[in-house]
């Protein structure tokens, strides 16, 4: 073999035209594969959110994106899957790697492990000695996440291994939940990998359904949450409006994505195309609840402001204190930015009461519009806070609904929530505190607050007359109760304080009307039904008379703040 020649620095060689033609390709292809690294690289830095607050950090939990079922695998391809030996480090290094297998189909020569605490699907793979991307697209997972107890198939049958039994469409998560959640069972709660089927749900059709979007997305962020999602289904026919709150954390499957938080399905959306986040809300809240969605409205912190300042501010009944924004209990005139304190707060209470308050300001909001006199004004405000939301309903769609707001009774508008006994508290193997859904439950919840109700039923409450007198030390006491009687539909004449404030026991005392509506009243108030006195009742313990149907005479055992 020819020595190498070794040449000073400094000195040059001129290149024949044979050398030039041998270094001129090997220089293209140089140039090529740096022009590709450095395309890589930058389309690795400008997907990559932002490290002021990034993707990950926002959604607390990892995911990737589906697979899709392939088409049939033919007897043949099965014939050589079922051939292939399993990859084995210490085989000889000319041995060629296996072909990766069908999606969904694992090779004969594959056995079944059972998922332990503490697995993740990487450790799995360097077990097995296999890459993660081929251990799931064979256990056809569209995510990263795997539960204890759920069985994924791996190369290399163990010792003694029994026949595989066809994958689980449905995996019942067997973790254990986050502390302080129940150890009862899960059965019928879904933490699946693989998408359950599309939630059977009875709606009428005349139902018209837009989700109310509040998102925590601040200028400049790479990532939000919809933290604050509300369901407002408008029944045109009975002038009936019913709103449903979806807790943030509520573990669903996003189509097109995979199972996460409720509350990042707008921005799976937005991060697939920009634009079509809400359309993917609108197809996860049809996916996992049936409900079908037609219109959509997204604000943020902003533009919730600008919106509650338009119209003047509003008037809030706080029933409990919120220590963390130096929140007292009692009636509260709140601004833009007031409301979105209290629509927000979360020290010391839970997501539950959370969707309870955001309901509440949506209630005073729809309030404070009947005051003024909105439907002339609409086209002036609407160009004004365009700005400050967006939605695909059209101005003159929403004058029409503001039309069925103006003729709206309190208590024609029903409020409602998938709460606590409704789902189970579970932590995911990434560490990520979520709510399981209880899908029986639900649906029993759902199908019987969207079925046809009676209107005359609903209506019988204002024509009875309630006084309220406040017989305890508790401030405000006659406030809360009649804001609470009132969204109930009752008709308050009168409160004020009672004749002393010592009162032990709340009563009721009927005079006028059935002892039926004195029972809805006490369930109103969440009070006993012990309270309730009749006329020959009131009169023997000389209870004071009053011009009102049904007397209500406040003591120490109310308390607004009960859950």
């Amino acid at each position: 073999m020819k020595p190498t020649e070794i040449k000073p620095v400094g000195y040059a060689t001129p290149l024949t035209r044979s050398g030039r033609d041998r270094v001129t390709p090997l220089l293209l292809w140089l140039a090529f594969f740096l022009v590709a690294a450095l395309a890589a690289i930058a389309a690795d830095l400008w997907l990559r959110p932002s490290s002021e607050e990034s993707v990950a950090a926002a959604l607390g939990v990892t995911s990737s994106a589906p697979i899709q079922p392939p088409p049939p695998v033919s007897t043949e391809t099965l014939a050589v899957v079922a051939t292939m030996p399993a990859y084995s480090a210490s085989a000889d290094a000319e041995t060629p790697l296996p072909v990766t297998p069908p999606a969904c189909v694992p090779p004969n020569d594959w056995g079944i492990h059972v998922v332990q605490p503490g697995n993740t699907l990487y450790s799995l793979a360097q077990r097995y000695e296999i890459d993660v991307d081929t251990l799931m697209y064979v256990n056809c997972l569209n995510t990263q996440t795997i539960f204890s107890g759920q069985r994924l198939y791996v190369p290399g049958p163990p010792p003694g291994r029994a026949v595989p039994t066809p994958f689980a469409t449905q995996i019942v998560s067997t973790s254990t939940p986050r502390p302080g959640a129940s150890a009862t069972s899960l059965a019928g709660i879904s933490a699946t990998a693989t998408p359950q089927p599309a939630f059977p749900l009875t709606m009428p059709d005349r139902y018209l359904n837009i989700v109310l979007l509040g998102s925590d997305k601040r200028p400049g962020s790479g990532a939000w949450r919809t933290d604050s999602m509300i369901i407002v289904s408008v029944d045109t026919a009975s002038n009936i409006v019913r709103l449903l709150s979806i807790p943030r954390d509520l573990w669903v499957y996003i189509p097109g994505h995979g199972y996460n938080r409720v509350n990042t399905a707008d921005l799976w959306g937005e991060l697939a195309k920009k634009g079509t986040g809400p359309d993917r809300v609108k197809q996860t809240i049809h996916h996992n609840l049936g409900i079908p969605i037609h219109y959509y409205v997204r604000v943020d912190f902003q533009g919730f402001m600008k919106i509650i300042d338009t119209v003047g501010g509003i008037d809030v009944d706080v029933d409990c204190p919120l220590s963390d924004i130096n929140l007292s209990a009692g009636m509260h005139h709140m601004n833009g930015g007031q409301a979105l304190r209290y629509a927000r707060s979360r020290y010391g209470t839970s997501d539950f009461d959370r969707g309870r308050r955001q309901r509440k300001v949506l209630m005073a909001l729809w309030d404070q519009a009947l005051t003024l006199d909105i439907i002339p004004r609409l086209p002036q405000l609407w160009w004004t806070m365009a700005n400050s939301f967006q939605t695909d309903l059209t101005l003159d769609q929403v004058i029409n609904l503001a039309y069925v707001g103006v003729q709206l009774k309190p208590q024609r508008i029903l409020s409602r929530s998938i709460g606590p006994s409704l789902v189970q508290s579970w932590m995911t193997p990434q560490g990520a505190a979520v709510l399981l859904p209880n899908h029986q439950a639900i649906r029993a919840m759902l199908e019987s607050f969207y079925a046809p109700v009676d209107t005359a039923q609903l209506d019988a409450a204002d024509k009875v007359s309630v006084g309220l007198l406040n017989g305890s030390a508790r401030t405000d006491a006659d406030q809360l109760a009649a804001a609470a009687l009132r969204w109930g539909g009752f008709k308050v004449t009168s409160a004020g304080p009672a004749d002393r404030q010592d009162y032990a026991q709340t009563q009721i005392a009927v005079y006028r009307g059935d002892m039926a509506t004195a029972q809805q009243i006490a369930s109103q108030l969440m009070v006993p039904s012990a309270a309730i006195l009749d006329p020959a009742a009131a009169q023997a313990q000389l209870f004071p008379a009053s011009s009102a149907d049904i007397q209500v005479i406040l003591g120490r055992d109310y308390d607004p703040c009960r859950r």
